[in-house]
């Protein structure tokens, strides 16, 4: 299986800082926990337009400093690493949900006039949120779609809506997840007044409906079909735990005792420019732009940018200190290889511009992560659910430290 890199091409970074400013209706009231969750600051990819070289020309980025990453960290156990795959069956509720989503979206959902919510169905609802009897900001809606069971919304808002009539006007006591994205209603009770308007819910299949709304002429047909995409999304799913388990543990086992400020310096560089040119997008003074758009000062910003880039950084240099005690060395026919594989994955056709846009150290950085992860993958222990040994991508059935381990 042809995985993409976890380093996932450092190139343009840039600092997304999620659910501060509570300002959106539907992601102050519908956010799942995953999303509430990234609250929490994180690294990503720069603008996807950027990447692709259609964004307007903007001041270059200067070129990314170079650092020796075993200057700065003790290697810990990086090699005989146990992981356990994720699973990759699909139940029969799984394909019931996509069936569902595919009538939906091709409007073949029936209008139900007689009993009550089912998981499932489709329910038009308005609905008020209010904290300490006060509505607040973003918890009020009218005729919004909500699919039982999707989790759209915070923990018990769905479910307590099943076997509610049509027209019911019901009062929903529940609590926002402690990790919720706005601190104002973070592990704060509240209570949503909800009146289910009406209700949708997916016909009986038949071979008829089928070639309706896909390409294939039978049931049978049609729910492989739905089967084996969602079994190739599990694979992908199963393969980036499986890297994200390994670089954790080796980051775990691993101790960063100091930073190259350099680095930090670039990177705070590299974030500040692209907001700077977000606020100039919306004609906002920077400031302003980070007060109203993120709720912070500039001073509170740069702080909380510094220790997310901190945090990002470590787990570069855990993987780069691997990489230079296993010696690796990029040949020049390797580098261009893999400018073309990255130049590929965000629309580029043109390798030479790729490779002037982002800088050689910053493609290199990633590169000597790549390498890494690969050398955790070719010398870790991996396990199926069921406790067995997995088979390697070349089809044994375990490494030599799979080997080893299971003969302790």
């Amino acid at each position: 299986m042809k995985r993409k890199i976890i380093a996932a091409l450092l190139l343009g970074m840039a600092i997304t800082v999620t659910g501060c400013s509570g300002s959106n209706t539907k992601e102050t009231t519908s956010a799942t926990e995953a999303q509430s969750e990234s609250a929490e600051s994180e690294v990503a990819q720069a603008d996807s337009e950027t990447a692709g070289g259609e964004a307007e020309e903007t001041e270059a980025t200067p070129e990314r400093p170079d650092y020796k990453a075993l200057d700065y960290v003790t290697l810990g156990e990086y090699k005989g690493l146990e992981v356990t795959l994720q699973s990759i069956d699909v139940t029969d509720e799984e394909i019931d949900s996509q069936v569902e989503a595919d009538l939906n979206s091709n409007d073949k959902l029936e209008e139900v006039t007689e009993g009550t919510v089912e998981n499932g169905d489709v329910v038009n609802i308005d609905y008020e949120g209010k904290l300490d009897g006060e509505a607040f900001d973003g918890g009020t809606d009218k005729g919004y779609d909500l699919t039982i069971g999707s989790g759209t919304f915070i923990e018990g808002f769905e479910e307590g809506l099943i076997g509610k009539n049509i027209g019911d006007t019901v009062d929903l006591d529940l609590t926002f997840p402690e990790n919720y994205g706005s601190t104002d209603l973070a592990g704060k009770d509240v209570v949503f007044t909800v009146t289910i308007n009406s209700v949708k819910r997916a016909p009986e299949l038949t071979d008829e409906l089928v070639a309706e709304i896909s390409d294939y002429k039978t049931i049978d047909e049609y729910r492989q079909s739905i089967k084996d995409n969602l079994t190739e999304q599990k694979k992908s799913e199963q393969d980036n735990a499986k890297i994200n388990d390994l670089v954790g543990l080796a980051y775990q086992n691993a101790t960063v005792n100091e930073y190259p400020q350099e680095m930090i310096d670039y990177q705070l560089e590299v974030v500040t420019k692209y907001y700077k040119s977000y606020a100039e997008q919306y004609g906002m003074e920077y400031a302003d732009f980070l007060q109203q758009q993120i709720g912070m000062t500039e001073q509170e910003f740069l702080e909380k940018m510094t220790e997310t880039v901190k945090q990002s950084l470590a787990q570069e240099m855990v993987l780069r200190a691997i990489a230079e005690t296993e010696n690796v060395e990029v040949s020049d026919e390797k580098f261009q290889s893999k400018c073309e594989e990255y130049a590929a994955s965000v629309g580029m056709t043109d390798v030479d511009a790729f490779i002037s846009q982002y800088g050689r150290n910053e493609i290199m950085a990633s590169i000597l992560q790549d390498e890494a992860v690969e050398i955790l993958e070719k010398n870790a222990v991996v396990k199926n659910p069921d406790g067995t040994l997995a088979e390697t991508e070349s089809g044994e059935e375990a490494t030599e430290a799979e080997t080893e381990k299971a003969a302790e």
